[in-house]
Parts: C-alpha cells; structure tokens; sequence
C-alpha cells in the first residue's frame, strides 16, 4: 500500500515541479528565439508564457508514466502498485490530456495577445555567407503595401566583392531571416549551429495528431488509443533484467522509440510506403474503422508484447520465490 501510494504522490509532484519548471525553461528558450541585438529583453512576457505553459504541460502527461516507472525499477510493488498506475494512466489520458487540450484553445479564443513586430536594430554588423548587412537607420514601419524597409550597407567579403548601399526590405525571404531561422538573429544561429534534434521525434506533429485525434471521431480515438497503450505498457518491461541500471537504460530506449515511431509515422519520406501497404485488401477495408491502421497495428502489437513479457516474468519470479 506505502509504495502504491508513493506512485501517486511522485506522479503529483513530477507533474506539478516539472510543469513549472520546464515553463520557466521554455519560456527562456523562445525569448532567446526573438533576441534581437540592442533591442530590451523582456523575460515572461505573457504570450511566451501562455505558449510554454500548454506546450510542456502536454509533453509532462506524455512524458509522465515512464517518468514515474522509473520507481517501479527500485520499489517494485505488486498488483496493488499496478492497480494505481492504471488509474494513473485512465487519469492522464481520459481526463487530463483532452481537459487541457480543451482548456487551450477556450484561452485561445478569449485572450489575445499584442503582436508586435521586432525589426533589426541598426548600428550592427550581421554576416550571412559572404555578405556582412550593416543598417544605418531602423526600419520604416509606415511603408504601405510593402514590407518595412530600412537602408544597408551591404559588404561583399568575397575574393572580389564589393560595397552596396541600398533599402533592405523585411520579407522573410531575405537572406538575414532565412539563414537565421528559428532565431531571429543571425549571430545566434552562428553559436547555437543547426536547430536539428539528435532524436527524431517531432513533438508539434505529436501535439498536433494527439489533440485532433480526442475530438476528430472514433477512427482517430482508436489510432490514439494505441499510441497511449503503447505508451503506458512500458510498465511491463521496468523489471525485466535482474539488474536495475539496464532497466532503467531499457525504459529510457523503449520510450524514445516508441515516439519515434509515431512521429516518423507522419514524415512524408514514408508516405510511398505507406500507399503500397494500404493497397492490400485488408488494410483498405480497415482504414475504414482506423484512421491508421498501419501505426494501429504496430502500436497494439508491440504493447502486446511489453504487457506478456512483463506478465510472464512476475510469474516466473513468484514461481521462483515460492519454490
């Protein structure tokens, strides 16, 4: 009973410190995106905010179940502890996920937010490839019809480059927010190198996917269902091997696999694959009860396997002990 109810208590406080914690974090991180050298920075600004909060409250509930299996590994607890992770999962997933999914998108509709455009600030030098921009002056936000425009000394550092004084429009496609993208400053992008995640997984497509899927209908419901079954059966295998550092390392594997999985999924590169797969007959006759029913199949099929070997083991070490 002590170590079921711990489950509990260790599920609150990582869902509530870790909450917070990451908002701060988050927050920070898309500050530093629109940093603009020689403009104020302004920390929690109530947009960021806002943003931070619902986005890592969503990755908290995904990440939180094989967060809190991690105290299964070092306080195994039977069936009474199985019980509450259950409940735990019903209660994440039934009534948490979709209550703040719901919850932000009535903050969407009633609170607005002032979109103010950040310009580049003069008077500093901003190398992109062979080029160094140098703006003389700030932008002139009263051009009409047009994208803001401000005057630029252009250097061209090449072999035989040479000098440029022209307006330089905003638009997206200029070289200095292209190359610079996510951040808003190109001498960011410089230190910070390539914004590509060493895991594959796509967690705004994950968002995306899991809110539609609560209120899109039942075929998407059931697609969902997978994935979170999947997910939730990880519980199985924290007591697979005898010693606990491989578990944990197993668990922390297993979990970033399982969201690669249903992200890569969705990347286009397998969409040709996929075709080829739903032109058998009887995956096309079941995408008319799933909405995917490759990933449907693959998600029940692998939580299958997590959820017997976990079974088998706790039978084989109570056989064990009472022998």
């Amino acid at each position: 009973m002590k170590k079921a109810l711990k489950l509990a208590l260790i599920y609150l406080i990582v869902l509530i410190v870790g909450t917070i914690a990451g908002t701060i974090l988050y927050s920070f991180y898309l500050n530093l995106l629109g940093f603009i050298a020689g403009r104020d920075i302004i920390f929690f600004k109530d947009e960021e905010l806002f943003k931070s909060l619902f986005y890592v409250l969503f990755c908290m509930q995904v990440f939180i179940l094989p967060l809190i299996s991690y105290y299964r590994i070092r306080r195994p607890g039977g069936t009474l502890q199985l019980i509450v992770y259950i409940i735990l999962c019903l209660l994440t997933w039934a009534v948490l996920m979709p209550a703040s999914i719901k919850l932000r998108d009535f903050c969407n509709k009633k609170i607005s937010f002032e979109n103010k455009t950040e310009y580049l600030s003069p008077d500093y030098f901003r190398k992109v490839d062979n080029d160094v921009y140098y703006f003389t002056r700030d932008f002139n936000v009263n051009v009409s019809e047009r994208a803001a425009e401000a005057p630029a000394v252009i250097i061209d550092t090449s072999e035989n480059g040479g000098v440029e004084y022209k307006p330089v429009a905003d638009y997206p496609s200029l070289a200095l927010n292209r190359k610079a993208a996510p951040f808003r400053e190109i001498q960011l992008k410089n230190i910070f190198g390539e914004d590509e995640s060493p895991v594959p997984i796509d967690f705004k497509l994950l968002y995306s996917m899991i809110s539609g899927a609560y209120f899109g209908g039942l075929a998407h419901l059931l697609t969902l269902i997978s994935f979170i079954l999947l997910l939730c059966s990880v519980y199985g295998i924290t007591n697979f091997f005898e010693w606990r550092l491989l578990n944990a390392v197993m668990l922390f594997i297993t979990t970033a696999l399982i969201l690669c999985l249903n992200s890569l999924y969705f990347a286009p590169q397998f969409d040709a694959i996929k075709a080829r797969i739903m032109s058998n007959g009887f995956f096309r006759a079941f995408g008319g009860i799933v909405s995917e029913p490759v990933l449907f199949i693959l998600n029940c099929l692998i939580a299958v396997i997590f959820i017997t070997s976990g079974i088998i083991k706790y039978v084989v070490r109570n056989h064990v002990k009472k022998g």
